[in-house]
């Protein structure tokens, strides 16, 4: 299949910032507030002795010795607290079944057609499923899940609740107890019929209770900053605004995003780790893409077999038979993007 003039999707995972907070005796809602701190940053870059051919620059002992000053947020437990919470909202959207927009009415029913292929066989359940996981893991909570206690609740928009205790200590492949396998199976089937019933509307109240250690450092996002005036801090972290003018530190939708997406394990026979959803399967820890039009197993590759990929749905019976390149095509498309062709030349 070739690729359309406009062709984009709308996302299917649209989770809101995550906020941190901790609790008292009189307030069930106290921000976690953000720090300025100014500090003597230590000379201890390649750069600082080093030219860019790798010999070494013509400076004293002492200039390496000096300090320079600098200004950065950081983010701690209050003391004699004994444990923060972390807090926030996704909404789940049927937006992968069909393109938003599709300049080609033949493609838009490949598409469509091809989602529903994939629906009927059970396929937006083992989807689900890996989006869950990463919830109840708390894969969304990054380093902050580093932690000895997490509990996590789960409050979806037909009140049923969901608490786990620690899977935070599980991989993506591990095994898991009865009782945490059941709930997960429960809160799969919500998050299945909100990503397959456009008129469902999935919402999720998602919140972490951490215990914590005392001062304990918590790692908000970190925001991009130009460098420009020095008074002004070089790293700084997100922040919520609260109500009462207090502001709370938090995490980007982005970032939350990311970990929701951490189910692509299909880039690879055996591969040893999964990636965020990406087109060219985007490695952080390596710096390199692991899908690539060379090997043929990139986003744009596979989507010109679309044609194939839904025959062969059409003459399989069983989800189990849905092979990792339908699975990551679909997956693709709940990530959503602009996925049309370049300007002609």
């Amino acid at each position: 299949m070739n690729l359309c003039k406009h062709l984009s999707y709308e996302a299917s995972l649209r989770p809101g910032k995550a906020v941190f907070f901790y609790k008292t005796e009189d307030s069930d809602f106290e921000p976690l507030e953000v720090e300025v701190s100014k500090i003597r940053g230590q000379k201890c870059s390649y750069a600082e002795a080093y030219s860019g051919d790798g010999s070494p620059k013509n400076i004293q002992p002492q200039d390496l010795a000096y300090s320079n000053p600098i200004i950065v947020e950081n983010c701690y437990v209050p003391p004699n607290v004994k444990g923060v919470y972390c807090r926030f909202s996704l909404r789940v959207l049927a937006n992968s079944l069909e393109p938003a927009i599709c300049n080609e009415p033949g493609v838009f029913n490949k598409l469509k057609h091809f989602s529903d292929l994939y629906k009927s066989l059970g396929g937006y359940r083992y989807l689900a499923k890996r989006y869950c996981k990463n919830i109840l893991m708390g894969s969304w909570l990054w380093r902050n899940q580093y932690a000895k206690q997490i509990e996590i609740e789960v409050l979806t928009s037909n009140n049923s609740r969901f608490k786990v205790k620690n899977l935070h200590r599980m991989d993506f492949n591990s095994i898991w107890g009865d009782d945490d396998n059941k709930k997960l199976e429960s809160l799969s089937l919500d998050f299945e019929r909100a990503l397959t019933d456009p008129y469902a509307y999935g919402f999720f109240d998602i919140t972490a209770s951490i215990e914590t250690e005392f001062c304990q450092e918590i790692f908000p996002s970190q925001l991009f900053t130009e460098k420009s005036d020095p008074r002004t801090e070089s790293k700084q972290y997100l922040k919520v605004d609260c109500p009462d003018g207090r502001m709370a530190a938090g995490m980007t939708a982005g970032k939350l995003g990311a970990a929701l997406q951490l189910i692509d394990d299909w880039w690879a026979e055996g591969a040893d780790h999964p990636l965020r959803v990406h087109e060219y399967g985007a490695d952080r820890h390596l710096v390199i893409a692991q899908r690539t039009p060379e090997r043929g197993n990139d986003f744009y590759s596979l989507l010109k077999e679309l044609e194939v990929y839904i025959e062969r749905l059409e003459n399989i019976d069983s989800r189990d038979q849905i092979p990792g390149d339908i699975h990551y095509l679909i997956s693709i498309l709940i990530k959503a993007g602009m996925f049309q062709r370049g300007k002609e030349k």
